[in-house]
């Protein structure tokens, strides 16, 4: 058996645009200005040379500003400090021709502040981030549950007032469709309880992808043709595709996958699955006509506790979060790309194959 770590990813953080960099630049430059006349100032008034005072200007606009920003201050601030007010270069390090020892303990010095400063911003606003994620699942699954629990309640009374063998068939059917809730949200939980503890576990063994594969399409059928959908299969089976994988966590890949397909596209809509292999690895792609999903969320989805507005009362926003650790614990990855809000989206598995158990001979 084999644990699966789940290793917390940043979020991607877009780059500075063209039109953000000059302003940028000129706040950098703007501050560390600022800072050499109140140098200057300190200098003939007090007659101390407060170089310190450019590494704090550094840090305070890489925490106002970013890191970039940060480190062109930080750079600007080394330089100007060193060369107006340290010592000449002929008298430090007269025989080794060197840099003043000055800047080069105010560069490392800032350069260093700067990045931590950076360093613990991204942090704060990760765990921030994650706790919000994880408030909003928290309020999620408290209405949730409190919907099945008053339908088993609604039950009991029913069949209180009219023991009929109707009633008794409506009533059963009822708590069926409320236990069946419950059982995917508690699963749900188990599921967060495990990547958080690094408890979930694979059992490798020689399979057969396409098996899986099919057996993912079953159980996501019933969905699909409920919201009157079309799902188009294009997996060959033979010949097999031989991987080292376990059958029951891969249908939970595909069959994650497939939901979500289903879930964020409307009535109607038109879902894809096919299989090919080449080079040593298998690819399992799956399209759908729904939603789409914007460029910059392309990373974010498989956040865990992430959920699209469009449909916020869909699930916990651990699907692919899951489907994404268990495709890395069989050596594969996955994958989103769309063309944007509306367009639909596509996603890629992509796992390594293995040999063919009935040959010697490598697939």
């Amino acid at each position: 058996m084999v644990a699966a770590r789940v290793r917390s990813r940043r979020p991607v953080r877009p780059s500075v645009s063209r039109t953000q960099l000059v302003p940028e630049l000129g706040i950098a430059a703007g501050a560390i200005a600022v800072t050499t006349a109140l140098h200057w100032f300190i200098v003939i008034r007090l007659g101390e040379n407060p170089l310190f005072l450019f590494a704090v200007t550094a840090a305070a606009v890489t925490f106002w500003r970013g890191l970039g920003p940060g480190m062109l201050a930080s750079s600007l601030g080394s330089a100007i400090g060193s060369s107006l007010y340290s010592a000449p270069i002929n008298q430090i390090g007269r025989h080794q021709g060197n840099i003043p020892v000055e800047t080069v303990l105010l560069f490392a010095g800032s350069m260093f502040t700067c990045w931590l400063i950076y360093r613990l911003r991204v942090d704060q606003e990760d765990t921030r981030l994650q706790q919000d994620r994880r408030n909003n699942a928290l309020a999620f699954v408290s209405h949730e549950l409190r919907q099945p629990l008053s339908n088993v309640v609604l039950a009991a009374d029913l069949l209180d007032r009219d023991p009929s063998d109707q009633s008794r068939i409506h009533v059963t059917n009822l708590i069926k469709r409320s236990a069946g809730r419950l059982e995917s949200i508690i699963d749900d939980l188990v599921d967060v309880t495990r990547m958080d503890g690094g408890a979930i576990t694979v059992d490798l063994a020689v399979m057969s992808l396409q098996e899986s594969i099919i057996r993912a399409i079953d159980d996501a059928r019933p969905e699909i043709e409920r919201k009157q959908q079309t799902i188009h299969v294009d997996v060959p089976a033979a010949p097999p595709l031989w991987i080292r994988g376990d059958a029951k966590r891969l249908e939970q890949v595909f069959g994650n996958v497939l939901s979500n397909a289903s879930k964020y596209s409307p009535d109607g809509a038109e879902i894809s699955v096919s299989c090919r292999d080449g080079f040593g690895r298998a690819a399992v792609v799956v399209r759908d006509t729904g939603l789409g999903i914007a460029r910059d969320r392309l990373q974010a989805i498989f956040e865990p506790f992430v959920r699209e507005t469009a449909n916020a009362a869909s699930g916990l926003g651990i699907g692919l979060t899951l489907a994404r650790t268990l495709a890395a614990e069989h050596g594969g990855r996955i994958s989103a790309h769309s063309e944007g809000p509306g367009r639909g989206s596509t996603f890629v598995i992509d796992l390594p194959l293995t040999g063919d158990p009935h040959s010697r001979r490598p697939i």
